[in-house]
């Protein structure tokens, strides 16, 4: 496990500079840091829960850089890798060989691994967050739970609600979990994992009954924030043959073949807990795609959510004549080997971190103006650079030194000004408008959360 979590790590690593830098990508860092800073953060957008933050404030406090940051992320990403390794490992009959377990375990291990999928969703830092690796976490769990230990439902419990907490499509993989729940257990044992997972769920449902009161009517509430993301009025059956497109026959490529041919296997073998492994990721898959279908948007990093129970469920079945287990592995690795994930904007993470060693000392408002072209460089994410480095004194406020970042044509110049007043002479003495001005406002809140979204204009 140990062996495979350093190879899916450095897999990754290898694509930090690739990583992108926005708003989308930095919410749960900026709102972890806001808990660091001793204030009560909020999801970092409506649609995800506390989780979102929470998992994120150990990366945080011990990265003194974006791109030491960002890379205990990718390094915490390769987890999946372990954890389909576990999965299978305890699903796997007792009466099988030790070379079909192992051969089994390894080559959901290393599919994982090397998944392109996954890597892309690191790189992306906001298709599905970190839900791959909870649901993960949520396979092990059942997967004990089958074995016979009494913790298994609350692991799989524990997995599942913090996955929905970083994506609510997450809450689909409930299905394989209610309809796969062991038998074996007690139902004392049932019964602790469930209340278990409700107290776990408390704060995700609260603030899920405050956006039902948005005073349209509760289903309205929750459809609207659910399609926040969905710009267009695609038909859902579109969606969905999208997604299922470029989930499996882009992401995954030849690969698709091997996983498929393993799934099936597994679906037919004569061990009905192996059985059961296909079916619970059959299961997974129908949950997501149904929810996605109801609040009307799915697209193909949302399928990428079940990627562990698919792994597990193709490793137990390639494992059935096991020396095809590794080579089928090894053979959907060399497909996607070549395909390495190229990020928009190569080089953002270190970009961002020499910007904020070069800040000034003392008070300062850090802001942005866009021109044209990319958003090269983002104010929030120099800020948190800035804090990561131990750089102090951010703050709003009509006499704070301006630090402006000018951004156009994929270019970037810093500029600082003595007021914002004197940012704003500058800015009207250009004789022509911006694509946007700002970008104070998201790290101002963790600052100070009375902030005010009036306080971050000038």
């Amino acid at each position: 496990m140990v062996a495979l979590w350093a190879l899916a790590a450095w897999h990754r690593l290898r694509l930090v500079e690739h990583a992108i830098v926005g708003s989308d990508s930095l919410g749960p860092y900026l709102q972890a840091k806001a808990a660091l800073l001793g204030h009560l953060p909020r999801p970092p957008n409506p649609e995800s829960g506390d989780a979102l933050w929470l998992l994120a404030v150990p990366l945080v406090s011990l990265a003194d850089s974006l791109e030491a940051l960002f890379e205990a992320r990718f390094v915490l990403g390769g987890v999946v890798a372990p954890l389909a390794f576990a999965a299978a490992w305890h699903w796997a009959d007792d009466d099988v060989s030790a070379a079909r377990r192992w051969a089994g375990a390894l080559a959901a291990g290393v599919l994982m691994a090397f998944d392109p999928g996954l890597v892309d969703t690191l790189v992306s830092g906001a298709r599905s967050y970190g839900a791959p690796e909870l649901v993960g976490l949520m396979t092990l769990g059942v997967a004990l739970a089958i074995r016979g230990y009494t913790h298994g439902l609350a692991l799989a419990m524990l997995g599942l609600v913090w996955a929905a907490g970083h994506h609510p499509l997450s809450i689909g993989a409930a299905a394989g979990l209610w309809l796969m729940w062991p038998q074996r257990e007690t139902w004392r044992v049932r019964r602790a994992a469930l209340l278990f997972g409700a107290l776990l769920a408390v704060p995700r449902l609260l603030r899920l009954a405050k956006l039902a009161l948005c005073g349209e009517g509760l289903v309205p509430c929750i459809v609207r924030v659910a399609q926040s993301n969905n710009s267009t009025a695609e038909p859902m059956l579109s969606q969905l043959k999208t997604a299922m497109h470029d989930r499996f026959l882009v992401d995954w490529g030849s690969g698709l073949w091997v996983v498929l041919a393993g799934v099936l296997a597994t679906a037919l073998c004569r061990h009905r807990t192996h059985r059961r492994a296909a079916g619970f990721a059959v299961l997974c898959l129908i949950g997501l795609v149904s929810v996605g279908m109801l609040n009307g948007y799915l697209r193909s990093y949302h399928l990428r959510i079940i990627a562990v129970p698919l792994a597990v469920a193709a490793g137990l079945g390639l494992a059935r004549a096991w020396p095809l287990a590794p080579l089928g592995a090894l053979a959907a690795v060399m497909n996607w080997q070549p395909h390495l994930i190229v990020g928009p904007d190569p080089g953002a993470v270190a970009r961002h971190d020499r910007i904020a060693a070069e800040l000034p000392s003392g008070p300062k408002w850090v802001d942005r103006v866009w021109w044209s072209g990319s958003p090269t460089v983002d104010a929030s994410a120099v800020v948190l650079s800035g804090m990561l480095q131990g750089a102090e004194g951010f703050a709003l406020g009509p006499d704070v030194p301006v630090t402006l970042l000018s951004v156009e044509d994929n270019s970037w110049e810093v500029m600082r000004f003595r007021t914002s007043t004197e940012a704003r002479s500058w800015l009207d003495g250009q004789g022509r408008t911006p694509h946007q001005r700002g970008g104070a406002y998201d790290w101002a809140t963790i600052v100070d959360p009375s902030t005010r979204l009036e306080d971050a204009r000038w």
